[in-house]
């Protein structure tokens, strides 16, 4: 795999994180394939979606973003790519951190699992067609 595969699937997987967590929701939907699937996998058996399309997607953030009141860092790790032609998969871990009233926590772990199209020379393009959520504890 080309570094340069690596580092574009890298850099929308940050553009997402960055999108939701700064409420500049046409950089979140500039991260998805118009036909995507997003879904929410809990601990605790609970699920949403899986939603379909981009702008499903971007409205179910802008509610879940709209009803949060402390300030939400989506923090990605240990991305692991698999990529062929124009497809590729990655995984990473998630750790959500809040802020508010002066204090931090963190309000859950969990893992992405990303299935992305786009241009196999790296060249730009890349976006999620489908993204699986896993989080290790349920929140508010």
């Amino acid at each position: 795999m080309s570094a340069a595969v690596r580092s574009a699937v890298e850099d929308v997987l940050a553009r997402y994180a960055l999108g939701y967590d700064e409420g500049d929701l046409e950089l979140l939907a500039d991260c998805f394939t118009a036909d995507a699937e997003l879904s929410v996998h809990v601990a605790d058996g609970a699920v949403t979606g899986p939603v379909r399309g981009r702008d499903a997607i971007v409205e179910l953030v802008r509610g879940t973003a709209g009803s949060q009141r402390d300030r939400r860092r989506h923090v990605l790790s240990n991305l692991v790519l698999e990529h062929a032609g124009d497809r590729a998969r990655a995984r990473s871990y998630l750790t959500l951190f809040a802020v508010a009233d002066g204090a931090l926590r963190a309000v859950t772990t969990g893992r992405y699992l990303a299935e992305l199209r786009g241009a196999p020379d790296g060249s730009g393009g890349w976006r999620i067609s489908d993204l699986r959520v896993e989080l290790d504890l349920p929140f508010s």
